[in-house]
């Protein structure tokens, strides 16, 4: 069924008066003159901005050295940027130049601030260490764009529609302050390069969002007074910032994507050959290196692999585009059986130790029952008993008084002879008999020896005394 030309034109006509209702009803409760002068005072040059810009700065260069996460988006809350650049994207929409240079001194004022004042902070900090969140913003993507972009967006229609809650949203999402510290951190350093990617992500979020403000307002009939000259000079400017600033960020993205894709696929080869040797990755890293990429891997192995290096290099090389260098470096471990066997091997000489401390106990108590056994044989004899249980050998040595000096219990005018070798050797016998297996030795014999005698009583000294 064909359509009359009459019955298109008045469809056209029909919705272009929708659009043009639409428009009028999307365009009427938007105060254009009050929101121009609410972004001109939020984002001039005053001693409260400026203020606040150190505060900012300083924040987030402590949560930076810090790598606290927490501390970083506390600084993003308080950032003061946000009041240039939104200036700076309505001034481009309403073709103000006046106001784009006021936009311009308060936003290198303020960059100017926290530069000095981060970099004074590096300078008296003791740690100088490029932490997990500094090295997070030096390698901007595409991805950072879009998120400018879409955030620029979001700040704009809150601007708009006076929704200035949101702007918190869209300062913590764009991140300001943190990159431009770590610019500070990178020229306190001397680290240019950490510098100069931590710039690029700061110069991407400034602009990507002045110019999303410029489209938001374009769209909500700022800067409809604008000759066709300017709408197009805009035009040109967006588009054209917007493409220089995605083409090395999409590159930067291809290379991090290519990166990513190349670790998985060294990490996938790497253990599928290390699990078939019962070995496992206990680090490896991945990086570009020239033209190729340099892989450094360190293995855990039962056993050391003389070949771990070529074989992985070669494995990798038919993976990966291009043939990486490798390094391998392998620390040995105890495989399963070995661990069992030295947890068994433990487990045994803690058995052994102690079982030893109990026969060294029992030999003790022994040796003792032995000892008072030889003494209770003795009987009255004060001798010294020496026993070594280990040849199982006993000493007996004879008191001085048993080796011909007079006893202590005999009296002092009826002395007791001493010991004779046949009292000896009963004494022996006796002992030998009373311990059967134990060798018994006796020692301090006293020499052969006549029996003391005394000279026979005169008449005088049984008589008594003589008489005068």
């Amino acid at each position: 069924m064909s359509v009359l030309p009459s019955s298109r034109a008045t469809l056209r006509v029909s919705a272009h008066g929708l659009w043009r209702r639409w428009r009028a009803r999307l365009l009427a409760p938007v105060e254009h003159d009050a929101v121009i002068a609410n972004v001109s005072d939020g984002g001039g040059l005053t001693p409260r901005y400026a203020f606040m810009a150190v505060m900012s700065c300083g924040i987030a260069i402590l949560g930076l050295l810090q790598s606290s996460a927490a501390v970083v988006i506390g600084a993003m809350l308080i950032s003061p940027l946000m009041g240039p650049i939104m200036q700076l994207g309505f001034s481009l929409c309403v073709v103000d130049f006046r106001m784009m240079g006021r936009a311009l001194l308060a936003l290198l004022a303020g960059v100017v601030l926290a530069l000095g004042t981060a970099m004074c902070i590096v300078w008296m900090s003791p740690l100088r260490e490029a932490t997990s969140e500094i090295l997070a913003r030096t390698q901007p993507t595409l991805f950072d764009l879009l998120v400018a972009l879409l955030s620029g967006l979001a700040g704009g229609y809150a601007v708009i529609t006076r929704k200035g809650e949101a702007i918190v949203g869209v300062a913590i999402a764009t991140a300001l302050m943190p990159p431009l510290a770590v610019v500070a951190f990178g020229l306190a350093t001397g680290d240019l390069g950490v510098a100069g990617g931590a710039f690029f992500l700061f110069m991407t979020n400034l602009l990507a969002i002045a110019l999303s403000v410029t489209l938001i307002a374009k769209w909500y009939g700022f800067g409809m007074e604008n000759s066709p000259r300017h709408t197009a000079w805009q035009a040109i400017v967006i588009a054209t910032t917007f493409i220089l600033l995605a083409l090395p960020l999409g590159l930067a993205l291809r290379d991090i994507g290519e990166q990513t894709w190349t670790a998985n696929q060294t990490r996938a080869v790497v253990t599928k050959y290390l699990h078939a040797r019962n070995a496992s990755i206990e680090q490896i890293t991945v990086v570009r290196s020239g033209p190729g990429y340099a892989v450094d891997l360190v293995a855990m192995v039962p056993a050391y692999i003389s070949s771990a290096q070529n074989d992985l290099a070669v494995r990798l090389a038919m993976r990966l585009p291009s043939p990486p260098s490798v390094r391998v470096r392998q620390t040995l471990e105890a495989n399963d059986n070995g661990r069992r066997d030295r947890a068994d091997l433990d487990g045994l000489r803690l058995s052994v130790n102690a079982l030893s401390a109990q026969t060294r106990h029992l030999r003790g108590e022994l040796d003792s029952l032995a000892v008072e056994r030889v003494h209770a044989l003795l009987g009255d004899i004060p001798a010294e008993v020496m026993l070594d249980s280990m040849q199982k050998r006993i000493v007996v040595t004879l008191p001085p008084q048993l080796r011909g000096s007079t006893p202590p219990q005999a009296p002092v005018d009826e002395p007791a002879p001493p010991p004779t070798d046949d009292t000896v050797a009963t004494l022996h016998e006796r002992l030998s008999a009373s311990i059967p297996g134990w060798t018994v030795e006796v020692v301090g014999l006293p020499d052969p020896m006549p029996a003391a005698t005394l000279p026979a009583p005169t008449a005088a000294t049984s008589a008594g005394p003589a008489s005068p």
